[in-house]
């Protein structure tokens, strides 16, 4: 793993950041080696946009992350001359860098005396010795070995080791044995069908949205959100909300005919993306559209431009966008 060998506090924490909710093998063959051939040092992260720093992330989910980072670059350069702080109480409070996160770049980074607990050398180590205080108990075996980063490696190296059902031999085979290693290995469940209960005032709805990419054979579309909205000033594609009786394709005619005053023909949708919040899920459906009748013009006095297909990079589109304009710079015709 190459963040294993390169201490840089910079890359540390890129490796970190990547690897919540994503697996090794991904992080390292693909996205980390990608990410910083395009961003090498945090400087030149605190000096890109989310646009040019999507199709380095893109793949990864979780978008929220990639986006908090440019944040907390920015901070690192500002505040801190471009250097982590060797301080569990700054590194925390930089934007997206949680408990965990701030003891692996002390560990990893600056080799401190400093146990990172994730969710896997902790199962290993209340396993192996139950009853234990374990936050006490791991500073205490970290600072004994005297390397945090080496400490902590060789913990996740043992716990991968189980994870894969290795078998341990000599010492550890006595520490570990074979029905250690069966019953800390993750269990494969049978996809049970479950009923979901729904508990008045807790239902989760769906809300579908309907989105014209309008297409006239050269460019598309665009129209620039109000100051004073969400998002304000950013670019998106025109659309709205599904009303009752209609479908998406429908939601979409009736948008662009209130919104903009023509009428179009509507393809199926080429993109879907689901974006989750606390109550509802929001369901996004991108279509590509042709004008059939009438000049395009805002009926809320919103900004509206065509722009040819090569330049929508260089927009500054919301973020949930950004899927669907990928797709169509691949589209042709």
């Amino acid at each position: 793993m190459p963040w294993r060998t390169d201490f840089d506090p910079y890359r540390v924490w890129v490796s970190e950041i990547m690897l919540q909710q994503t697996q090794v093998p991904r992080v390292a063959s693909t996205f980390y080696p990608r990410f910083l051939e395009l961003f090498p040092t945090v400087e030149s992260l605190a000096k890109a946009t989310w646009e040019e720093v999507y199709p380095a992330w893109k793949g990864l989910g979780f978008y929220g992350r990639g986006r908090r980072m440019i944040e907390c670059a920015k901070v690192v350069v500002e505040e801190y001359n471009s250097i982590f702080p060797q301080d569990p109480k700054a590194l925390k409070a930089l934007p997206g860098i949680g408990n965990y996160t701030a003891h692996a770049v002390l560990a990893f980074a600056y080799d401190w005396t400093i146990p990172a607990i994730d969710t896997n050398i902790e199962q290993l180590l209340k396993y192996l010795f139950p009853g234990k205080d374990l936050i006490p108990f791991a500073q205490e075996l970290v600072k004994e070995y005297g390397s945090g980063r080496e400490w902590n490696g060789a913990m996740m190296d043992l716990m991968s080791a189980v994870r894969r059902g290795d078998n341990f031999t000599g010492k550890m085979g006595e520490i570990i044995t074979d029905n250690d290693v069966e019953s800390m290995k993750p269990k494969r469940k049978k996809p049970v069908k479950k009923t979901k209960k729904v508990t008045k005032g807790k239902r989760k709805f769906l809300l579908d949205v309907g989105i014209g990419c309008i297409y006239d054979g050269q460019k598309y579309l665009i129209q620039q959100r109000k100051a004073g909205a969400s998002h304000a000033l950013k670019w998106e594609f025109p659309g709205g909300k599904r009303e009752k009786g209609e479908d998406l394709r429908g939601c979409v005619k009736r948008e662009i005919l209130e919104e903009l005053g023509v009428e179009v023909s509507v393809r199926p949708h080429f993109h879907e993306e689901i974006i989750e919040y606390e109550r509802i899920d929001m369901r996004l459906r991108f279509h590509r559209c042709r004008i059939q009748k009438g000049e395009p013009k805002s009926a809320e006095g919103q900004t509206i431009l065509w722009v040819a297909p090569e330049d929508l990079p260089n927009v500054n589109f919301i973020d949930t966008s950004l899927p669907a304009v990928e797709k169509l710079l691949k589209m042709k015709g």
